[in-house]
């Protein structure tokens, strides 16, 4: 980075998320613009998007809403909120068949692991004839070739703009964004995008000084990067420094076989060794749309199929070898990256089974279409297995996988196996079986048990009905005072790679009345430069 005007003057440092030149033009149409990595469509240039269509005429045009739209599409754009600004939509189509039209970005240089597109989009299907499966969805295209899918939004049908953030991640060579839209049936403007941002999506540049600040490592490029990140299965340098030195970790990225981890349950679900190919190559809603290791739809990972008599709620597990005992100086630690997409993802769950089983470890519900970041720290004093379990629930969009497991060299194999000295108590049967009834509102049970996990702390247990739904680098943790029965969450240091806020989730809720509110106490410390905010949303 120290010969940086010459990257101006050179395509070697066109779009890569670095001003090189002082007014930054080596950033200029390049999905984005400037300073800002951000595209608004109002300079007819459109941030140089591209469009290609299948031949018919359903495309992608740059409009604007008033006299154009009266009747579909966005009553204003984003940006400006007015029926002046211009946005991205589809054109009106009726054909006996599928159309597509797709949006090309042009070529971006490569992206960081926390590199995310945040958009604003628009479905709305006005003409009541139906959105249909895939209305909108994105996929990067790399330079060899391969597509993978990257963001797929439910298609459902509201007449506002919508935000979203596609989680682009590491992406080491050259590649292009595509934004697709199919349709066969619709009025113009009813699918639409508007107001681009790219965020984090530059590597680590060189600090100011010759030396990276304390707890920090430098890169071979001559940026730093955070100690947690060493051997952590991911790489945060962009030239592979921080996954060096880890020669002593067992590493599985299920390209080539199982790496030891035995994927015998007694479910009728089981998960697979597999990729995005073998599980559809037409169908963006299905599977993860790509690996973590590599980001391609040819990569590999373990994902949770669904028998051919169809999908029942249920769960399915698999374990690692038999493991050391370790202790508190000397932990066992596991990393991994989690994929839970979607209403069919019930949760991830970790256990150690030693001469009990017991969780140490777990997520609930769905967390977004992204690979998540998870660190699990495992102490046994006699010989142990770490086992995996997912929950799943009966729907067809969405699902779970697991890829690139790093085990640290505390995680010794052993040849010993462990003796289970009593299974765990079953969980006590709910008193309805109508899962509508929970969490209505209404008490059904004698001990109101069906209102006492959705997260009021009002009830006794309530506050478990929580669940921590965070995907970066702090998260919500449930303190429970053992004295004062006190409880209240807090917003912590996290695991998760990705640049974003903490969140916390009820479960499904309702129906409600039209008086229902919600009253909660929060408190904010510290200095007003690193208090944040805080928000609800419905």
């Amino acid at each position: 980075y120290a010969s940086w005007p010459s990257r101006c003057e050179t395509a070697e440092g066109k779009c890569d998320f670095v001003c090189h030149c002082s007014d930054c033009g080596d950033e200029q149409n390049c999905g984005y613009s400037g300073k800002s990595f951000e595209c608004d469509f109002e300079d007819t240039g459109v941030c140089g998007w591209t469009i290609k269509t299948s031949g018919g005429e359903y495309t992608w045009q740059r409009d604007q809403s008033g006299d154009q739209l009266p009747d579909s599409g966005p009553c204003s754009d984003y940006t400006t909120g007015t029926a002046a600004g211009w946005f991205m939509s589809v054109s009106a189509v009726r054909a006996e068949s599928l159309q597509s039209s797709v949006l090309i970005s042009p070529k971006i240089k490569h992206s960081s692991p926390t590199c995310r597109l945040r958009l604003r989009y628009f479905l709305w299907d006005s003409g009541h004839t139906g959105l249909g499966s895939t209305p909108l969805w994105a996929s990067i295209l790399h330079q060899d070739s391969q597509e993978a899918v990257v963001w797929r939004p439910e298609a459902s049908s509201i007449r506002s703009w919508r935000e979203a953030t596609i989680f682009l991640g590491r992406i080491s060579s050259p590649f292009h964004i595509h934004l697709h839209s199919e349709r066969s049936d619709g009025r113009k403007g009813d699918v639409a995008i508007d107001q681009l941002e790219f965020l984090d999506c530059a590597l680590p540049l060189p600090p100011p000084g010759t030396n990276c600040p304390a707890g920090m490592v430098m890169c071979h490029s001559g940026g730093c990067v955070e100690q947690r990140q060493l051997c952590d299965g991911t790489d945060d340098c962009g030239d592979g420094t921080d996954e060096e030195p880890c020669d002593d970790y067992q590493r599985c990225d299920f390209e080539e076989g199982l790496c030891n981890w035995d994927l015998r349950s007694i479910s009728r679900l089981k998960w697979i060794r597999t990729n995005q190919e073998n599980i559809s190559r037409t169908d963006p809603q299905k599977g993860p749309g790509r690996d973590h290791s590599n980001n391609t739809a040819s990569g590999h990972f373990l994902y949770v199929t669904v028998p051919d008599s169809g999908l029942t709620t249920d769960w399915a597990s698999f374990q690692s070898p038999p493991l050391e005992p370790t202790n508190s100086s000397h932990p066992c630690k596991m990393v991994m990256y989690t994929h839970q997409f979607g209403p069919r993802s019930g949760g991830l769950t970790v256990l150690v089974t030693d001469r009990l089983i017991y969780p140490v470890w777990e997520r609930g519900g769905a967390l977004g279409d992204l690979w998540v970041k998870a660190e699990v720290e495992i102490v046994s004093d006699s010989p142990f297995q770490v086992l995996i379990m997912a929950a799943i629930r009966d729907f067809d969009y969405g699902g779970i996988a697991v890829d690139s497991i790093m085990l640290s060299p505390e995680c010794r194999l052993s040849s010993e196996n462990s003796t289970l000295e009593k299974l765990p108590n079953p969980p006590k049967h709910p008193c309805i079986d109508d899962p509508e009834k929970m969490c209505d509102f209404h008490p059904d049970c004698a001990d109101a048990e069906d209102e006492t996990q959705c997260g009021d702390f009002s009830y006794a247990e309530g506050s478990s009905g929580w669940t921590d739904t965070s995907i970066g680098s702090q998260g919500w943790i449930l303190y429970k005072n053992s004295t004062t029965k006190a409880e209240y969450f807090y917003v912590a240091e996290a695991a998760g790679q990705q640049l974003t806020e903490a969140q916390t989730r009820t479960p499904l809720l309702g129906p409600t009345g039209p008086a229902c509110n919600l009253s909660f106490d929060f408190a904010l410390t510290g200095g007003l430069d690193h208090i944040g905010n805080s928000q609800s949303n419905t």
